[in-house]
């Protein structure tokens, strides 16, 4: 797994005055896409079963609208058509992102959008008629969140919106809700 955005942030934190310094945590859950029909032949077919997705993030606040964010995603795993051979699948992915967040609106409710790179690595393995082959690819591109962030108090706060992923096969997101911790 790629660790570079993470140095990244560790880099850019490190950077910044120990006084001026505001920070946030939080965990998410990202509503998996929608199941997806495989054709496998003509008048058989199957649908794709997908986890929901977890993040975990951290940002620095740069100023009072901009804040460097860095997240870890666990895409779950994706299978299809356990025992049919050469349709057949279970893949686990994950991934690192960091991005850079901004933020409009009053104390309490805030609109935010980022705009980030993301790196993600997928391991299981296909069905073929030879039996089970193990799978790896790698993928990166660009990814963008918007939505609202709701905080009730100075250290708890609560967002929604949706998050995107630009993959070389073809772009994919969904509606996540998230908790945060500001310190």
């Amino acid at each position: 797994m790629r660790i570079t955005p993470l140095l990244l942030i560790a880099a850019l934190a490190a950077s910044l005055p120990a006084h001026a310094v505001d920070s946030y945590v939080g965990f998410g859950l990202t509503q998996a896409p929608s199941e997806q029909r495989l054709v496998i032949s003509p008048g058989v077919s199957a649908r794709t079963e997908t986890d929901p997705y977890t993040r975990i993030y951290a940002g620095v606040y740069i100023d009072q609208n901009f804040s460097i964010e860095g997240a870890y995603h666990d895409f779950g795993t994706t299978k299809c058509c356990n025992g049919i051979s050469d349709a057949g699948f279970d893949i686990d992915t994950k991934a690192w992102s960091i991005g850079v967040r901004y933020e409009y609106g009053d104390a309490q409710w805030a609109p935010y959008s980022k705009l980030g790179y993301f790196a993600s690595d997928s391991d299981g393995h296909e069905l073929t008629i030879s039996g089970p082959v193990a799978f790896s690819d790698s993928d990166n591109g660009l990814m963008f969140e918007g939505g609202v962030r709701w905080m009730p108090n100075d250290t708890f706060s609560l967002r929604g919106g949706y998050e995107w992923f630009d993959s070389e096969r073809g772009g994919d997101g969904g509606i996540t809700v998230a908790a945060e911790f500001s310190f």
